[in-house]
């Protein structure tokens, strides 16, 4: 059995719906608050998967959706604040990331074996991710379910349940 870019797809895919299920019994209120020091919480989160699938964009040659203001928010280097007024609406942050999300899946879906095997030229992991095709795997995929991951802990650090049953 070959492995595919369907495959990474259908992985993503599930990381859009997590990342949904676990913001859905949230007040956009609660989206800034730390109850851990080091701890990112969900706006931070939310913003920060939002540009990841958006970085493929930027991998594939296009134009970011997310601005400059995103990425001085939830970019790399970017530190979680305990300000619900420095980050946009819960709505905005999950509407940002449906769209982020849908446009990588557009994108890796158009893009050539060429445009894949270019070299990664990004500061980010170029080691342990050397194509385009390798980072915008990991974007999509170990990046966007690690930073859920940290959500799904927040949520039991604030009290709240478990949202897959396991």
């Amino acid at each position: 059995m070959a492995f595919s870019t369907q495959n990474t797809l259908t992985a993503f895919r599930f990381t859009l719906a997590y990342a949904e299920k676990l913001v859905a019994d949230l007040d956009d209120d609660q989206l800034a608050v730390l109850p851990h020091d080091g701890m990112n919480h969900p706006a931070w989160i939310l913003g920060h998967v939002a540009l990841g699938s958006d970085f493929v964009a930027l991998l594939l040659g296009k134009d970011l959706l997310t601005d400059d203001s995103w990425m001085k928010t939830f970019g790399p280097g970017s530190v979680p604040v305990e300000d619900r007024s420095a980050y946009p609406t819960k709505a905005e942050l999950v509407d940002t990331m449906r769209k982020t999300h849908a446009r990588a899946i557009e994108l890796l879906v158009a893009a050539t074996a060429e445009e894949l095997a270019a070299p990664n030229q990004t500061p980010f992991f170029p080691e342990q991710f050397p194509t385009v095709g390798d980072l915008a795997t990991h974007l999509v995929t170990t990046h966007a379910a690690m930073h859920l991951g940290q959500l799904s802990a927040w949520r039991r650090c604030v009290g709240k349940k478990a949202v897959l049953g396991i």
